[in-house]
């Protein structure tokens, strides 16, 4: 989806994701998790909205919902707030540059500490 919304944006969205980077870094500067959590959220929405698959969306929906409630309940046990910040920051300023590969290449990134973050709460 991060390909997708790096090849569909609009400008306004494109604005929107750079607005969102500047603030995950800021988040993870200052380990700010209710910061942290709000613009999880709004990327979360953002790229589903740029990427202009509704089938993947809806699909990711559900999972927005349950991974935030996850997060929730055992970030600061587990988590590397910083760290998770900057993925979602990395992966915003790809999609703002329009930058297909690298948005790809973030969001694996992104993707990995999620699921290393997940099973160490295991």
């Amino acid at each position: 989806m991060a390909k997708g919304a790096a090849e569909r944006a609009t400008p306004e969205e494109s604005a929107s994701f750079a607005t969102i980077a500047r603030e995950m870094r800021r988040a993870s500067d200052e380990s700010d998790d209710m910061t942290f959590m709000r613009l999880d959220r709004q990327f979360n929405e953002l790229v589903s909205q740029a990427a202009r698959n509704e089938f993947a969306s809806r699909a990711m929906g559900l999972m927005h919902g349950l991974s935030r409630r996850f997060w929730y309940q055992h970030y600061k046990q587990a988590a590397d707030l910083p760290l998770a910040a900057r993925l979602h920051a990395e992966v915003a300023e790809a999609v703002a540059a329009r930058n297909i590969e690298a948005a790809g290449a973030a969001s694996d990134a992104l993707m990995a500490y999620i699921e290393s973050f997940a099973r160490s709460t295991l």
